[in-house]
């Protein structure tokens, strides 16, 4: 764990505060063996699961401390938002729509192997919003979602990320002011 796409920061500046406290906060869920197997599983075409959430992980939080929230546990609840072990692509555990069903497969391994808040809980369980119906219920829930949204933009390619940071930016305002 020393790079986050689209960040020139990395993790080996132990003069950089903020990363050494991210370390401090995610580093037994990230060298956790069973979170590790993330690292199997190609995830938004150029990356794997694992690295997709660190990345989610460290952009939440950032922008949850920029913004006063619970950054801790938003970076927590971040990092295993996708923490399902399966290949959704081939062998989807049970039928449905993987919008819906992978948060709870996340949800149930968080549970089985840390200790999960109710802020974690939203950020894991809420954060295919607006993919899906269910929106988030606490300010740290609505960032992992932006984050989640910005993080697959970035990995996917430029195009992507581009056609999707408008939206992702509004967002981001409308928690910082408050509004949701």
């Amino acid at each position: 764990m020393t790079h986050i796409l689209g960040s020139k920061r990395d993790f080996l500046d132990w003069n950089d505060e903020d990363a050494m406290e991210f370390l401090e906060i995610t580093r037994d869920i990230a060298d956790h063996p069973e979170f590790r197997k993330l690292e199997q599983f190609t995830h938004h075409l150029h990356t794997n699961r694992y690295q997709h959430c660190l990345n989610v992980s460290w952009y939440t939080y950032l922008w949850a401390k920029k913004l006063g929230l619970n950054y801790k546990e938003a970076a927590r609840g971040a990092l295993l938002h996708d923490f399902f072990l399966y290949d959704y692509r081939n062998n989807p555990p049970i039928e449905g729509n993987h919008n819906e069903i992978h948060p709870i497969a996340a949800f149930t391994n968080a549970e089985k192997y840390f200790e999960v808040t109710d802020i974690m809980r939203d950020c894991i369980l809420r954060h295919m919003w607006p993919n899906t119906s269910a929106s988030p219920e606490t300010r740290e829930g609505y960032l992992v979602s932006v984050a989640d949204k910005y993080c697959a933009g970035i990995e996917v390619g430029s195009k992507s990320y581009y056609a999707i940071y408008p939206v992702l930016k509004q967002i981001y305002e409308m928690i910082e002011e408050g509004l949701i």
